[in-house]
């Protein structure tokens, strides 16, 4: 073999890949390649090489002369594809990995490429069969595993996407995609005491600093991961990190207007009203048609009269205007004619705009139903006179149930104002565990004897887990009193305190909010009614049929008279009388529900009755509930 042979040539140039010094293995590899034009495998070789390098004008001829040479070869269309992707030709590097998976069937690494593509063009369900094969095929490979999690969340197999997730952050720590696949996955499913531990836990793993400066930069992917990482670090509870976005937001030309938004509501979340109007004015400026900026400005009460016009035309924009552009509309034209003495005209625009939300959000009023059955099959009073001691025996938990808009937030606040009681806002938990329950609590009764006791235990240790010294926290998720039953069943020594109003105060404050996909109910007054009845019909189920113990909290009588009310409340709990529990407008902490605004202000009557102003327009709520009532046999409540 002569100094100078391709072989040679060849051999020359995998050592010098091997030792990292690309030129001069290419320039090798060229020499060899004019020496050995038909040599398939040396086309190959090149074309690989010259992508590694980034140099795609050049690998792209390369590889198809590797695939004229050897139409055959599985890699040499792989590969091609693997180029097509990198520059933009998505459509037909679909067609090259289609075609090396014809050659090869088993080809991982085409099947990995391939799901990826079609995911990026939306079609998941086409992606997932060649994703699970590849992630099967690479067990230990944390890329595969994520691209595989994001295919299962489109497709909406959420709980599935998030243990593969799960798996990927433990065995993968310093793999920063899975974390932020993660976090994205808990934040879209409402787990925001997941997510702040979780961020928490990257604080300790990561050089978070250093991430935030990967991300400080002017496109939208870094725009999106900055927004993601500020409502992690709002749901922890870490301002500084939070404000550190908003300031790199607030830095770069297109993300003004997002750091404009982060900075106002991290105001509000710590009564800067004064700061809040300013940033969401500022916003204004950088996007005078906002919607989403004025919406806020209205929760705050700082809304001018001069926004009419502008949100009236985005409320009737059918053409450009997004769902949630005219649903932010609504609710703030809502807000700013109702407190300048119209209300007709206020509750018109609040009604074309919740139609729009129930239109993409749709409530299903069967799974609500299916819920209370399943509640009254699995637990029943012959059920706790047997089991009703298997749960973790912990002290101190205290549960703020209700339906949503019934005073849960202020009751918290109420409590909050106590110096043993950590509140702990709308915790996530028990979402957690009826989601591992596959939301069938028929199976409660046929669980092992023990898994009460090591699930209490650990919702227990969740519930105290940034309590400091404190000997009671809370849980004010009112959608909790689905599951009484199931808490009880954990925590025999837990509390309850059911908060109820007037119906209808409770319809309109949840009819005006922004709940959209958390809450579909609230977009439509005979959805409401319907989740109102039934969610008395599963609370009388509990005290009544299973003789569950929960203190009855009447919204209107405690902000008329709050002393003896706060007084027997706080008995209730176990808890001393503390002046300061009078005074819940003074505590200093973060609250993320829509009653942000309310409790800063002191305890008073002010929003009872508030629903008579549109009596009428409240009368599709009003029937309905009086129908199902009677239906339910709840005419007495």
């Amino acid at each position: 073999m002569s100094p100078s042979s391709p072989e040679k040539l060849w051999t020359e140039g995998r050592s010098l890949q091997a030792k990292g010094k690309l030129q001069r293995a290419r320039k090798l590899l060229k020499q060899a390649r004019a020496q050995a034009p038909r040599a398939p495998g040396l086309a190959l070789e090149l074309g690989v090489l010259e992508a590694r390098m980034g140099m795609f004008k050049h690998a792209l001829p390369t590889l198809k002369d590797a695939i004229n040479l050897a139409p055959t070869s599985a890699d040499a269309h792989y590969n091609l594809a693997e180029v097509l992707r990198a520059t933009g030709q998505l459509d037909r590097a679909v067609g090259s990995y289609q075609e090396a998976l014809r050659l090869d069937p088993g080809y991982t690494e085409a099947k990995f490429g391939l799901g990826g593509i079609l995911l990026s063009q939306g079609d998941a369900e086409q992606a997932l069969p060649q994703l699970e094969q590849a992630a099967q095929n690479l067990p230990q490979d944390a890329e595969a595993q994520t691209i595989l999690a994001q295919a299962l969340q489109e497709l909406e197999q959420s709980q599935r996407a998030l243990q593969i997730l799960s798996s990927v952050v433990q065995t993968h720590p310093d793999y920063l995609a899975g974390h932020m696949a993660f976090l994205r996955a808990l934040n879209s499913h409402a787990k925001p005491s997941q997510v702040a531990r979780h961020i928490r836990s990257m604080e300790e793993t990561l050089d978070m600093a250093e991430v935030l400066r990967s991300f400080d930069q002017d496109d939208p992917g870094s725009v999106s991961a900055l927004q993601l990482l500020a409502n992690c670090y709002q749901a922890a509870v870490m301002h500084e990190r939070a404000k550190q976005i908003a300031e790199m937001l607030c830095r770069h030309k297109s993300s003004r207007y997002s750091g404009a938004i982060l900075s106002g509501t991290l105001a509000i979340q710590t009564a800067d009203f004064d700061a809040a109007e300013t940033w969401f004015n500022k916003a204004i400026e950088l996007q005078p048609d906002s919607a989403d900026a004025m919406y806020r400005l209205s929760v705050i009460n700082r809304l001018a009269m001069s926004a009419e016009p502008l949100l009236l035309g985005e409320l009737n924009n059918t053409t450009t205007a997004s769902a949630s552009q005219r649903l932010f509309a609504g609710l703030a034209l809502y807000r700013l004619l109702s407190r300048n003495g119209r209300p007709e005209d206020a509750f018109r625009a609040l009604a074309t705009a919740k139609a729009v939300s129930a239109q993409e959000y749709p409530y299903n009023a069967a799974m609500t139903e299916r819920g209370n059955a399943n509640n009254k099959q699995a637990f029943t009073p012959t059920f706790f006179a047997k089991r009703g001691n298997d749960g973790h025996t912990g002290k101190g938990c205290i549960f703020v149930v209700g339906m949503m808009r019934s005073g849960t937030t202020l009751t918290e606040q109420i409590l909050a104002a106590h110096s043993k009681v950590y509140a702990g806002g709308e915790r996530d938990d028990m979402m957690s565990i009826v989601e591992s329950l596959m939301h069938d609590l028929t199976k409660v009764p046929d669980l092992p004897s023990g898994w009460a006791a090591t699930i209490g235990k650990k919702l227990h240790e969740e519930m105290f887990r940034d309590a400091g010294s404190a000997s009671f926290a809370t849980d004010k998720l009112p959608g909790n009193i689905d599951y009484v039953g199931l808490i009880r069943f954990l925590l025999p020594e837990a509390r309850f305190v059911y908060c109820h109003r007037t119906p209808q105060d409770c319809a309109l404050s949840t009819f005006e909010q922004s709940f959209s996909s958390t809450v579909p109910c609230s977009s439509d007054l005979k959805a409401i009614a319907h989740k109102y009845a039934l969610h008395e019909d599963i609370a009388r189920y509990w005290t009544d049929t299973c003789n569950l113990d929960m203190f009855d909290l009447d919204y209107d009588a405690m902000v008329h008279d709050p002393e003896p009310h706060i007084r027997n409340l706080l008995e209730f709990c176990g808890l001393e009388f503390e002046e300061s529990c009078l005074y819940p407008n003074e505590v200093k902490r973060e609250i993320r529900t829509a009653s942000v605004f309310q409790v800063r202000q002191p305890i008073s009557p002010k929003s009872v009755g508030r629903w008579k102003v549109y009596e009428q327009q409240l009368e599709p709520f009003t029937h309905e509930l009086a129908r199902l009532r009677k239906t339910l046999g709840l005419q007495g409540t």
